[in-house]
């Protein structure tokens, strides 16, 4: 992924974030919110009925059409009309406060005219059990006595817990939630440094590969002295061994300069430079037939060129790396003699599709999608009889989304496999 691409990605990833926590803090109020209002209406629900159940059961005129006032966050005073039983009292509060599913923690005082003070008959708890003895009531100190005889007051000491309880799957939900934005934030963190170990690791493999360049200029120099001697003079295994040094060292800077290209690609150093190509005299340049000669193995290579719109634009260094890389691959991943290399051309539209393909051993379908990928290679067990870093396709992958142009591969029936470029031709 590109540094483009991973920084919008985390962008967006932080305004999800922030987006969730936003969402799910404004929904723990609200629906916190919609609890208070939902137990303040049933309590006004409970104590009207109370009221007038009270005036019911002593045959009393109510005062007010509205007995209920609510004088605290948690505390309530009822009005009543006459002079009332403590115990019917306790027993319609209970009632009625269960009949609304009112399991709550509460506290009771009267007024009494006779004493002209309020007087305290406990605190009761969800389930109507009384929990404290009798006391001086304190919350309902400033309970408005000049226009009514007959009151109480009631407080909702368990307001909180009450609430809480009606939240606890939304509390759980909301914890669930922020562990797994913990979780996320972790893992870009955990994310960042394994970039940076990943860099380091690069920055060492380059600077490595790039060190092995000056011992490999000075061995194919001496490589090249050694076999300018005359072979005459010299016997036939110094000039072998000499021929073997050269041949080795070809192959080792061909392994570092697999490496370099990758490198530079992955992080857009590769100097592209686009060019309008005669895309059919490149081909007939690349395999001509000395180039298909100086092969190890017999190469025999057929194309049908059948494009009519066949000028592209690309860098041809690169584009020519490419035929390079498929054609080792097809030397070197093949079970038959000789190599059979077959190139078409044809337009589609304003596209040029380039179909390359041998006669090798395949690709196994569930690693087709795979073989693009940095340092992948094909399972074959304990046998490693072809070398390589697994760099060359992932350098043609690289080289034709510098260019924007599509490539896949698929096996070719009955043996081979077929790789097929599609190149806009249309500027």
């Amino acid at each position: 992924m590109r540094v483009k691409q991973i920084r919008h990605t985390i962008i967006i990833g932080v305004i999800a974030l922030i987006g969730i926590v936003s969402i799910q803090v404004y929904w723990l109020f609200t629906t916190w919110n919609m609890q208070q209002e939902r137990l303040d209406e049933n309590i006004w629900l409970a104590l009207k009925k109370v009221s007038a159940e009270i005036n019911v059961l002593h045959d009393c005129l109510p005062n007010d059409l509205n007995p209920v006032q609510k004088l605290s966050e948690t505390c309530y005073l009822v009005d009543v009309g006459c002079e009332y039983n403590q115990g019917n009292l306790e027993y319609l509060v209970h009632t009625n406060f269960n009949k609304v599913d009112l399991n709550i923690e509460h506290e009771i005082a009267i007024y009494d005219c006779n004493l002209n003070k309020m007087v305290y008959l406990g605190r009761f708890s969800d389930s109507g059990d009384i929990i404290d003895e009798p006391l001086n009531p304190s919350f309902c100190i400033n309970a408005n006595q000049k226009d009514i005889v007959y009151f109480f007051c009631i407080n909702i000491s368990g307001r909180n817990s009450y609430l809480f309880q009606k939240m606890i799957l939304w509390l759980v939900l909301s914890c669930i939630v922020f562990l797994v934005l913990l979780f996320f934030t972790f893992t870009i963190f955990s994310f960042f440094k394994q970039k940076q170990l990943a860099e380091l690791q690069k920055d060492f493999i380059n600077n490595m590969t790039h060190e092995f360049k000056t011992p490999i200029s000075s061995i194919q120099i001496a490589s090249d002295v050694l076999l300018g001697f005359e072979s005459e003079s010299l016997p036939a295994r110094f000039t072998n061994y000499a021929r073997l040094i050269k041949q080795e060292n070809s192959r080792l800077n061909l392994l570092v300069e697999n490496v370099l290209r990758a490198a530079r690609i992955e992080k857009d150093q590769a100097l592209m430079n686009p060019q309008r190509i005669d895309l059919h005299q490149l081909i007939d340049e690349v395999f001509a037939e000395g180039l298909l000669k100086s092969q190890p193995i017999e190469v025999e290579f057929t194309s049908k060129l059948l494009a009519e719109k066949f000028i592209i634009k690309a860098d041809k260094l690169h584009l020519t790396n490419i035929l390079f890389n498929l054609t080792d691959n097809a030397i070197k991943y093949n079970a038959t003699l000789p190599v059979q290399i077959n190139i078409e051309t044809k337009n589609i539209g304003n596209y040029l599709i380039l179909s390359y393909s041998d006669n090798g051993i395949g690709i196994p379908e569930k690693f087709q999608k795979k073989v693009f990928n940095k340092f992948f290679r094909v399972p074959t067990g304990n046998i490693h009889d072809v070398k390589g870093f697994g760099l060359g396709l992932y350098y043609v992958k690289q080289v034709c989304d510098a260019h924007k142009w599509k490539i896949s591969c698929e096996n070719k029936l009955p043996i081979g496999v077929k790789f097929v470029l599609k190149i806009p031709t249309k500027e």
